[in-house]
């Protein structure tokens, strides 16, 4: 009768195991499961061989499944190395090859144990004693074992490891986890250590798997196998950010070794458990948005070994199972370089308003006053020799040129600057247009060149005078320079669907087609001599079109080469204003 209760008790230890194998191959697909489900089988074995050699009779048969016992428990060794290797991602000792190698160890001894009778290097005896096997190990059968015992042990020392750094709820757990596991190791110890005591332990160490509801129970309840525990390490330490989750009572529950450095002066090692209170204290708006549940983005100050850093912190609200409120994560990135940088740029943007603020004073000033005087000299050149006239000629086009690309440069940088702002009016367009051709006069009687106005006195135009006068001021000085002495340049203009046309064109040298895109490309400056050898930065058409974008409209342009290049830009039509202000 107690054989058959034995026997009962045993099986229904085994059907805990296999329950537990079962759970364990539903998540064989997650970080080192597949080994533990490996561990979990010849657990099973094991325990159906201490059952088979109980209930046996005859030497042949006990030896049987006391080799089977020993094939299980050696196999189970290597399969908790993989298991733990997982758990710490080193993946390059489980690559096929790797793993050979270690296997091939544990193959040899397995033959070893099978092949036995023939060489007896494992054990010197094997008799029955009152029904139960007895057998005397060789050194080299004890030395494997203490070696494996110490795998083990070293195994077990790593995962109380690993489980140190998971989330602090579930370390409780996984320490009992583990505990219940070395139940069976124990006992087989305690077998090899007493061999006095291994008929009763013999089915004792069967019984142990009882522990396996107690695990099951565990793995069920904190979902050891489907969340965080396995994927927790590989995740957070590995992220090049910091992560700190506090719960809704304000104590952190996580954290990576990233955010670690900076409570390094908070007297405790592990923040984990700790409140916010004191941990934030420094950084009261974090503080706050993790005490109040708030989602945000805040910049924070810290010292991190010793150095100054920046760091931008998001503050992310923790939900469970749909519900809010559970807690908050918050991200920090580390800024500093950044913040540097930002510094910098700032600085030599700060330089750079102040060089075109001297260029503008300093240069553009003396230029104006230089060209004005070089008017009054060519209203009176007549005056003087011809060698003279020519001097005045070649210094006036000299100085128009320098003022047009002074005047163009600062204009394109104005363009550029941020929070620029046009003031747009109701302007009388061939009013604009008639006044930028008188400052173009000397200009244009030096080439011979005539300039035709097309424009309607009705025509008015809702933009910003200088932005108009500095349009067509650059296309008309286009038109010239690319114009042969003699020639003539045509400014005309049409209303149509609330947007004015202005057409500005000449019959000069043309542009080829496949230069025509180039010419309004921001990437490239495109320079080219003129027809008299005027020179100048490409920047004039640049300018054109960042204004006439500016004021809303569009600009384009037509050309045949050798015969003829019109230039056409829209702004809004006088009345359009009431609708853009609507």
């Amino acid at each position: 009768m107690s054989v058959t209760l034995s026997n009962v008790v045993m099986l229904v230890s085994i059907v805990l195991m296999i329950a537990f194998l079962w759970y364990a191959f539903l998540y064989s697909r997650e970080r080192g499961i597949r080994y533990f489900a490996w561990v979990m089988v010849c657990r099973v074995i094991y325990a159906g061989s201490v059952i088979m050699e109980i209930n046996s009779e005859s030497l042949s048969a006990k030896m049987l499944f006391r080799n089977m016992e020993q094939s299980s428990l050696l196999l189970a060794v290597p399969m908790v190395i993989f298991f733990v290797l997982a758990l710490f991602g080193k993946d390059d000792y489980l690559r096929p090859f790797r793993m050979m190698q270690i296997l091939s160890i544990f193959v040899f001894w397995l033959l070893l144990i099978w092949t036995n009778p023939y060489h007896h290097l494992l054990f010197r005896s094997m008799e029955l004693n009152e029904g139960h096997l007895e057998i005397t190990k060789t050194v080299y059968s004890l030395a494997f074992t203490i070696i494996c015992y110490l795998i083990i042990a070293v195994c077990v020392f790593y995962l109380f490891v690993y489980l140190r750094r998971v989330r602090p709820e579930l370390r409780k757990p996984g320490i009992w986890l583990l505990l219940c596991g070395c139940i069976p190791a124990a006992m087989e110890i305690a077998k090899s250590t007493y061999p006095g005591f291994a008929p009763w332990l013999l089915p004792v160490s069967v019984y142990s798997g009882f522990a396996g509801m107690t695990m099951l129970w565990i793995v069920i309840r904190y979902r050891m196998f489907s969340v965080v525990p396995l994927a927790r390490q590989v995740v957070m330490e590995t992220m090049e950010e910091g992560i700190l989750i506090v719960n809704h009572r304000g104590s952190v529950i996580d954290c990576n070794a990233y955010v670690e450095p900076l409570f390094a002066g908070s007297g405790e090692g592990s923040i984990a458990g700790r409140h916010i209170d004191s941990l934030l204290a420094d950084w009261p708006e974090w503080h706050r948005a993790c005490k109040r549940l708030e989602t945000g983005i805040i910049e924070i100050d810290a010292r991190v070994n010793g150095e100054e850093r920046v760091y931008s912190v998001k503050v992310y609200l923790l939900a469970s199972r749909g519900r809010a409120g559970q807690g908050t994560v918050s991200v920090l990135f580390d800024v500093t370089e950044k913040k540097r940088q930002m510094e910098r740029f700032m600085k030599l943007n700060q330089l750079k308003d102040q060089l075109f603020a001297i260029v503008s004073h300093d240069i553009r000033n003396p230029l104006a006053v230089q060209a004005s005087l070089i008017e009054v000299l060519e209203a009176d050149k007549t005056m003087f020799t011809r060698s003279h006239r020519e001097v005045i000629d070649a210094l006036s086009g000299q100085i128009q040129t320098t003022f047009v690309m002074i005047e163009n440069l600062l204009e394109w940088f104005r363009s550029q600057k941020e929070g620029m702002q046009l003031h747009p009016e109701r302007l009388p367009l061939k009013e604009a247009v008639e006044e930028v051709c008188r400052t173009l006069r000397i200009k244009s009687e030096a080439k011979q060149i005539a300039i035709h106005t097309e424009i309607d006195s009705d025509v008015e135009v809702y933009a910003d005078r200088e932005a108009v006068n500095l349009i067509v001021r650059n296309l008309l000085t286009n038109a010239i320079k690319f114009s042969e002495r003699g020639g003539s340049v045509q400014v005309g203009a049409e209303t149509n669907a609330g947007r004015v046309i202005v057409s500005v064109s000449d019959n000069g040298v043309g542009v080829e087609e496949e230069r025509v895109q180039e010419l309004f490309d921001p990437l490239r400056l495109v320079s080219t001599t003129g027809t008299a050898g005027e020179r100048g930065t490409g920047l004039g058409l640049q300018v054109c079109q960042q204004f006439v974008r500016m004021s809303g409209g569009q600009i384009w342009m037509e050309s045949v080469p050798r015969q003829k290049t019109v230039f056409y830009f829209s702004l809004r039509a006088a009345g359009s204003e009431k609708e853009i202000r609507e």
